[in-house]
């Protein structure tokens, strides 16, 4: 009650405001041309605010807003020449906006901010013409006068003090009208469908809908101020309406502060007296326009009044509130009964020719807790956006049934209203929505009981003390939560969970694991992915286990991993050693990390890694997705500072050690050719000249013969072996002393995975030191001197591939971490919770 009482306070502020300064007008106290201004820049407010919140609020910019101010204007003139009342324009004028609005808004949603910004402009242009030749209407270049029009108060007469009265009025009231919807389900959606589309999706929200209502409300009230314009001059012609009107509405949002309610009154300011300004300082109006933008883009970029709200916000700022724990759940767990809630029964998805699931069958209960597990690519996220129906261009075929309704013939929007609610990996919050509003926006419209639940559920997950905070302040465990909190909202029955551990500490990981558990025993069906195993299996009443797209186990989660099918899927079953070059004992260390840490906002990717690379070996760093290899890797090449320790190259003092990476999924230049693709390789380490071409000549040998002759053919029609190959020899061309390639079997047939790591292997026996990024522990034992096995950002355990001893060890390192290798224990399901 004090929330909607200091907003609806705030909302006074604009008609009380608008109430004194019309006793202002009225007494005389302001002579009568500015008096005009007054109620000039008035009419400007309501226009850039509108302007101002469609971009704030849905990230729309338009250029056609003049046309929807001359819609109003020209109504005015047309039904005061026809005996209409001020009522019947108003009306017509903001159905006919809105309409117009809403096609443009809809039509516009299905394309990037540009476009959208070019479709108004045209829709703008159009306009201008309409009224230059549609001369019976508009007076076409002569315009058209304004005459006194009937009201339920009386008649009221054009380019008097009674316009001016009205249209301080409506600012007023307009204002009042925009506080209201900040804090209203409207906003909060449309904010919603601008920040994350596809995450607004799963809460129901549709994106294009809510473009073409938010185009549709913004040209409404922009058509009315239209109507109070041709009321206050008296008269109507082309020239207020032209492009240059367009473009100084942007920049007066941007001056005033986008999105801002009271910027937009500085704005409207602005508009009207920049004429003023401009003569006062002798120098052209559009001079003094670009002057004051450009100023205002370099010294308050977000714009004056928010500007000045965050310098008094940071001398007023609370002290940050400690975040409430979350309650123990009840005891006891039910073992779930009855028919299964969902069904999967052979689904399959496919991208053009990948099959990214395929032959999907599972089912989860009520009061169950459903576990997916599988290694990188298989096929586990691609299952979640099958139920959530955020599968893109994928062509999804089989059968799904929830709650004896078809589940894929169901709109990804209408799902949440089935009961369906949805977690993300990173914790896609609503980043310009407060925790709070993040929980309420998966309503259509906020009632007081709303509120009252949504804050019953921050406490019940522990966020009570930061519903007032927005989420780039939160550390990520507590974004996690607000994940869930969002996905929890009006109690779905069903709880899809992505990595609800991932990028957590041990307290956060065991919170929500809390959480989970009280999901189940509170009835819903809660199904999870994630390659956090021994937190996930700790939850879990069963496992289904995915690899390469298709179910390979099912099971109790203590039995799911001793299948040797799962444990082939996660470790690989390469058992032949290579034949690796002789590595002289006491080598020299190239590459040194102390103490390295890194973090990814609020997330530790890294923790506390010892890690020397000895001239000559080749390395393999191991770990499950989501482990920290990829950042280890860049750390390693130096291309990425770690948060915390040391990175130290040449510890030989000969030179500096040159490294090249090989990221992860290749980023080849796929329009360009593959030896454009190298020669960009050798220009960002300065070869020129005939130091280049040596370099290509001797790269292209090393080139399979099939890829040799090819060297014009572009990058994107090579298959991803080929592609894999080019992408070392991209690498190869800065002549690294130590290469380093992250996974470097990822999406390739077995026959490529042989050919690729054969290549690798010629480059080790010249000499070259590699560190290979893998997935497959197996796959590393059998190609590598070393193994490091990462678990979680830490080193679990590190040693010779070559000593059987230390395989027994790695493998359980994979799946349980250090605290499995404490144990002496192999399957990380023996390990208590």
């Amino acid at each position: 009650m004090t929330f909607l009482g200091s907003r609806a306070a705030r909302a006074l502020l604009g008609p009380l405001a608008a109430v004194a300064l019309i006793v202002v007008l009225n007494s005389g106290a302001i002579p009568p041309y500015q008096a005009y201004s007054v109620a000039l820049a008035a009419v400007y407010t309501i226009v850039v605010l509108s302007v101002g919140l469609l971009a704030g609020w849905s990230g729309v910019w338009s250029v056609g807003h003049p046309a929807f101010f001359a819609v109003g204007a020209y109504f005015a003139a047309y039904g005061s020449g026809h005996g209409w009342s001020l009522e019947t324009i108003v009306v017509g004028t903001v159905v006919s906006s809105a309409v117009l609005g809403g096609f443009l808004g809809y039509a516009g949603a299905r394309f990037s901010t540009l476009y959208i910004a070019l479709l108004t402009l045209a829709f703008s242009l159009v306009s201008l013409e309409v009224i230059n030749r549609w001369t019976d209407v508009t007076g076409g270049d002569q315009g058209v006068p304004v005459s006194p029009v009937d009201t339920v108060a009386g008649v009221l007469p054009s380019g008097g003090a009674e316009a001016q009265t009205l249209a301080v009025g409506a600012a007023g009231v307009c204002l009042a009208i925009a506080v209201l919807a900040k804090g209203s389900a409207l906003r909060m959606r449309l904010v919603a469908a601008k920040s994350h589309p596809l995450v607004a999706q799963s809460i129901g929200i549709a994106p294009e809908a809510q473009s073409a209502l938010a185009f549709a409300v913004s040209a409404a009230f922009t058509g009315f101020a239209g109507v109070l314009l041709g009321l206050l001059g008296g008269f109507v012609s082309p020239d207020p309406f032209s492009l240059n009107l367009g473009i100084s509405l942007i920049s007066s949002c941007v001056l005033g502060g986008v999105g801002s309610v009271l910027g937009a009154v500085v704005g409207g300011g602005y508009l009207a007296w920049s004429p003023t300004l401009a003569s006062s300082v002798g120098l052209p109006q559009p001079v003094v326009q670009g002057l004051v933008l450009i100023a205002a883009l370099i010294f308050l970029p977000s714009g004056v009044v928010p500007s000045l709200g965050k310098l008094a916000r940071k001398f007023a700022r609370p002290p940050r509130p400690v975040p409430a724990t979350v309650p123990e759940p009840g005891p006891g767990h039910r073992e779930p009964a009855g028919t299964p809630l969902l069904t999967l029964t052979d689904v399959s998805v496919r991208f053009g020719g990948l099959k990214a699931l395929e032959g999907a069958s599972l089912s989860v209960r009520r009061g169950e807790v459903l576990a997916v597990i599988g290694p990188n690519g298989a096929g586990k996220t691609t299952l979640m956006n099958v139920l959530s129906g955020l599968t893109g261009g994928g062509k999804v075929s089989g059968g799904a049934e929830y709650d004896g309704k078809q589940l894929l013939t169901t709109r990804a929007t209408a799902r949440r209203r089935l009961g369906i609610g949805r977690t993300f990996q990173h914790a896609e919050t609503f980043g310009e929505l407060t925790v709070l509003e993040n929980v309420l926006c998966t309503h259509r419209r906020i009632t007081p009981r709303h509120r009252r639940v949504a804050g019953e559920l921050l406490a019940r997950v522990g966020l009570t003390d930061v519903a007032g905070r927005y989420p780039a302040e939160l550390p990520f465990g507590l974004q996690k939560r607000l994940d869930l909190a969002r996905a929890m909202a009006e109690e779905p029955a069903l709880l899809v969970l992505d990595e609800p551990f991932g990028g957590l500490d041990a307290d956060e990981r065991a919170t929500a694991a809390r959480q989970i558990e009280r999901l189940r025993d509170g009835g819903a069906a809660v199904l999870v992915i994630d390659h956090v195993l021994d937190d996930l299996f700790a939850v879990a009443d069963r496992v289904v286990a995915f690899d390469f797209g298709r179910p390979i186990g099912e099971g109790p989660p203590a039995e799911v991993l001793r299948d040797s099918a799962v444990q082939a899927s996660y470790l690989g079953t390469t058992t032949t050693r290579a034949a690796l070059p002789a590595r002289a004992a006491g080598s020299p260390v190239v590459v040194r990390l102390a103490g390295v840490e890194h973090h990814y906002g609020g997330v530790a990717a890294l923790r506390g890694i010892d890690l020397d690379v000895h001239e000559g070996a080749v390395l393999g760093i191991v770990g499950a997705n989501g482990a920290g290899k990829s950042t280890l890797g860049r750390i390693l090449h130096g291309s990425l500072r770690p948060s915390g320790g040391t990175r130290e190259a040449s510890a030989t003092g000969v030179r500096a050690v040159r490294t090249s990476l090989v990221p992860e999924g290749r980023a080849l230049f796929k329009t360009l050719s593959l030896r454009e693709n190298l020669e960009v390789a050798a220009y960002s380490v300065g070869l020129k000249g005939a130091a280049l071409r040596a370099k290509l000549d001797e790269t292209a040998e090393w080139l399979p013969p099939r890829l040799r002759d090819r060297l014009s053919v572009q990058a994107a029609g090579l298959s991803g072996g080929e592609q894999q190959m080019l992408a070392i020899a991209r690498a190869l061309m800065a002549g690294p002393d130590v290469l380093i390639v992250d996974e470097p079997a990822l999406g390739l047939a077995p026959a490529l995975v042989d050919e690729v790591y054969a290549r690798l292997g010629e480059l080790a026996e010249g000499g070259l030191t590699v560190v290979l990024l893998e997935q497959l522990l197996s796959r590393a034992m059998a190609t590598c001197h070393d193994v490091v096995v990462l678990h979680e950002g830490v080193v679990a355990a590190h040693g010779p591939a070559a000593d059987p001893a230390f395989a027994t060890r790695a493998e359980s390192a994979y799946f349980g971490g250090e605290h499995a290798v404490a144990l002496g224990v192999r399957d990380v399901t023996t390990l208590e919770a």
